[in-house]
């Protein structure tokens, strides 16, 4: 048993004593063992349901339009019902038999929209899955759930495409923000702040305003949730706002350094400018509230670097930044893992923008492993003059 192992490596520690393993083994053995299914009778559960599923399949024209949509509901609520009577008699897993139910609904839904010819796309059927989705995560409180709610999320987006009205993007928006706003673990969070940094491309569609920089104007209205979410929320999001800013950085800088064509036509300086200037509204904003957020700021230069044919400016602001970002790091105990994955990612695109049929690949391996050297010896050095200044 586990529990026997770790009591004994924790009296052998001298964490415990001889009364306090008793009491615990004798609370462990008067616990209920767990209820399981015998193994051939799931087996016989497994097979009965393939019959009965090939049954209907094998039939399923002959079924009338009724029938069919109330076959499914029974079936939908058939895995509710088990799985709440496997959650309250301790046996089975009631947590597979919810999202069968689930799938069961999206499968009623379908029916319904494919026997009564209702349009999939556009319609209300990704719509009443990504709802019900969330609603199961607010009640259940499982991370399934949130993985779910993000894919159906993903295929309301996806259905919004080729047209999109300012109804459906603020109602997604709305629904969005509020999942993002009630969750209190980190995969929901991270999942509905992805939906609404991917609802700023639908702007390509809703916006009769051709633009290359919608994810960056994106990425920085998306600052202002830190000004409504408490201070342990700011901490688990914090690295998917740095992660996002480094990204669109390296995709702008590849995209920018092998095309050798302009990515933003000489019409939209002005937005350009403005957003340069968004960006140091950003870096003013998260120095005086949020230090730690401050570079998300550096895609504001995007918008201007990009009248550069030779990319050298992105290619600048790119590797000065990851240097930046890890020296202060480094100063300020922070973590250096995606300073450094950065970096190197960085270092990549450099050398195939500018090097790639220029520069012997060992070569360029050598320089990248001189570097890291380099910064491995300044940050022990800084480490080493902390020890003594606080010696």
């Amino acid at each position: 048993m586990d529990m026997e192992k770790k009591i004994k490596q924790w009296q052998q520690a001298s964490l415990i004593d001889q009364d306090t393993v008793d009491r615990l083994l004798a609370f462990e053995k008067r616990q209920p063992a767990p209820k399981k299914l015998p193994l051939l009778l799931m087996i016989g559960f497994i097979f009965f349901s393939l019959a009965v599923f090939s049954f209907i399949a094998a039939n399923w024209q002959l079924i009338p339009d009724g029938a069919k949509v109330g076959l499914m509901l029974s079936l939908m609520w058939l895995f509710y019902s088990v799985a709440y009577f496997s959650e309250k008699k301790a046996f089975g897993y009631p947590l597979l038999f919810r999202v069968i139910g689930l799938a069961m609904f999206g499968a009623t839904l379908l029916t319904v929209a494919q026997t009564f010819h209702f349009p999939l796309a556009n319609s209300f059927l990704p719509w009443a899955l990504f709802l019900a989705t969330i609603a199961h995560y607010f009640y259940w409180r499982h991370v399934i759930y949130s993985f779910l709610g993000f894919f159906f999320g993903a295929a309301v987006l996806i259905s919004f495409v080729p047209e999109i009205g300012w109804l459906e993007w603020s109602v997604f928006i709305v629904i969005a923000a509020a999942w993002f706003y009630f969750s209190r673990t980190f995969a929901p969070l991270a999942f509905s702040w992805m939906l609404l940094f991917a609802s700023g491309f639908m702007l390509w569609i809703l916006v009769d305003y051709n633009s290359t920089l919608w994810p960056i104007w994106t990425l920085f209205a998306l600052v202002l949730l830190f000004a409504i979410i408490p201070e342990n929320k700011q901490r688990m999001v914090r690295p998917l706002y740095l992660i996002t800013a480094g990204m669109l950085i390296v995709v702008y800088l590849a995209i920018r350094g092998q095309t050798f064509i302009g990515l933003i036509d000489k019409s939209h300086f002005a937005e350009a400018v403005a957003l340069a200037f968004a960006g140091i509204a950003v870096l003013l904003f998260s120095f005086f509230k949020f230090r730690s957020l401050m570079w998300i700021a550096l895609p504001g230069t995007i918008g201007l670097l990009l009248y550069d044919e030779t990319a050298i400016g992105l290619a600048v602001v790119a590797e000065l930044g990851g240097l930046a970002y890890l020296i202060m790091a480094q100063r300020q105990n922070q973590p250096l893992g995606l300073g450094f994955v950065y970096f190197i990612v960085v270092q990549f695109v450099i050398y195939i923008i500018y090097a790639w049929e220029r520069l012997d690949m060992s070569l360029f391996f050598l320089l990248g492993a001189l570097l890291l050297f380099l910064l491995s010896a300044v940050a022990w050095w800084i480490n080493r003059r902390k020890e003594g200044v606080t010696s």
